[in-house]
């Protein structure tokens, strides 16, 4: 089979979860070295990054939900519809990772808020009992934070920003391989092969933040280590945008000209 290109239309979302399942995840979530800012059309951006497990994005798939630590999350913005391809691929570290990455509009807390993580208890009240995590990779979810205090790590100093929820709307995903590493979960789409690759293109969206999950998609293999990967970005206009683009482009260069001719 050959890889194929992962519409937006085609796909919904599941979650992340703990490595070892019995521990409650208590990462805290940050873009740091990993913003693409806002995309530029047909520039692709690469940014290199590295997680610690393989199978974080497809226990994410499961009943049990996700861990947020066993992945890395990024960001781009975009003030203008577009499509987006992503693509990631592993390039060093430890062998054997094969990527699976989810798209959500939204982004989690970012300063002078105290970051988001999974234990926090917000997080932990606002999501059914018995989880590993709040992070899903095939669905909504959302995830809280702590109080910031006016002094740091002092509560009795008074609260400077309330502890809040944070919401991702799921747009879509891409997993390499098939069910023989990541699972059967309702709505898996996978590109056929595992070879360490993954590419999908996500169509028509709108201007707005939007986070990408990047972790392990074997789910049947499980492994910490260090698990490097780049994701590579690039943002594709619109027919209908650039064709009035160019459509006033080519209507202000004939006006242009007839008034030189003058």
């Amino acid at each position: 089979m050959t890889k194929m290109m992962i519409q937006r239309s085609l796909i919904p979302v599941v979650a992340l979860i703990t490595w070892a399942g019995i521990h409650q995840a208590s990462a805290h979530i940050y873009y740091t070295g990993r913003d693409f800012g806002t995309l530029v059309p047909d520039s692709p951006v690469t940014i290199s990054s590295n997680t610690n497990t393989n199978f974080g994005w497809a226990e994410a798939t499961t009943e049990t939900w996700g861990d947020s630590h066993h992945g890395r999350f990024f960001r781009f913005t975009l003030t203008e519809p577009m499509s987006v391809k992503i693509t990631v691929q592993q390039t060093g570290g430890d062998s054997g990772f094969f990527p699976g990455f989810s798209l959500y509009e939204g982004l989690a807390h970012l300063s002078p808020h105290k970051p988001a993580h999974d234990g926090s208890a917000l997080s932990v009240n606002s999501r059914p009992e018995g989880k590993n995590g709040s992070l899903r990779a095939l669905h909504d979810w959302s995830i809280g934070n702590d109080p910031t205090y006016v002094i740091d790590g002092d509560p009795t100093s008074g609260i400077l920003h309330e502890a809040n929820l944070r919401y991702f709307t799921y747009v879509g995903h891409a997993a390499d391989g098939t069910a023989d590493n990541f699972g059967d979960a309702d709505g898996i789409l996978g590109d056929g092969i595992a070879d360490g690759w993954v590419t999908g293109t996500f169509q028509n969206l709108a201007p707005a933040d939007y986070s990408i999950f990047v972790g392990g998609a074997d789910l049947f293999n499980q492994t910490t280590g260090s698990f490097a990967f780049d994701v590579t970005i690039t943002a594709i206009p619109e027919p209908s945008t650039y064709a009035f683009v160019m459509g006033t482009a080519i209507v202000g260069l004939i006006f242009f000209r007839r008034r030189r001719r003058k």
